[in-house]
């Protein structure tokens, strides 16, 4: 109960940690699916009346945003996105979510670039070191997407802040 009860003060702490900007706090996750094998996937929806623009995930100002904890039987164990990823290109660009829109994002914990029961992989690597993440009936999945405010968020008008969502897999 103790686990569960900090899990709710966490998600909701987590969701009232947004941006200032009234269109920017209507951007909301929700888990859709949780695979057994470690698989993820999260709708990102755009609650506001005006589009809300993200940072691309494929250089370091849209990498290493999203984190997932796995309470299971009590347990807590965190996976995130790793931070040390390279890229061959390194420029600041943002995707957009429309009005009222959506996007889906997969979230694969064994797909690479993802760091997990004490290592980090790489983007080829399958697993972490010879592990790999699961899900199982009962376990606790809270998945948070965290972009900190920086001067090329606020100068490209580009979301910041907080949200969570959780979900109990069956």
């Amino acid at each position: 109960m103790k686990v569960f009860s900090a899990l709710i003060l966490a998600s909701l702490l987590l969701g009232s940690v947004m941006a200032q900007d009234k269109a920017m706090n209507r951007l909301e996750v929700k888990v859709a699916e949780v695979s057994p094998s470690g698989g993820i996937k999260v709708t990102v929806s755009n609650g506001s009346n005006r589009a809300i623009k993200l940072w691309e995930e494929s250089n370091s100002w849209g990498a290493a945003r999203w984190r997932v904890l796995r309470i299971r039987k009590g347990q807590l164990e965190v996976f995130f996105q790793n931070p040390n990823q390279r890229f061959t290109r390194n420029i600041p660009t943002p995707k957009e979510i429309a009005a009222g829109a959506q996007i889906e994002q997969k979230l694969d914990l064994n797909g690479g670039n993802w760091c997990g029961f004490g290592h980090c992989s790489a983007y080829n690597e399958h697993g972490f070191g010879g592990r790999e993440a699961n899900f199982e009936p009962g376990d606790i999945v809270l998945v948070t997407y965290d972009v900190p405010r920086t001067n090329e968020a606020s100068e490209m008008s580009v979301w910041y802040g907080v949200t969570a969502a959780l979900r109990t897999v069956q």
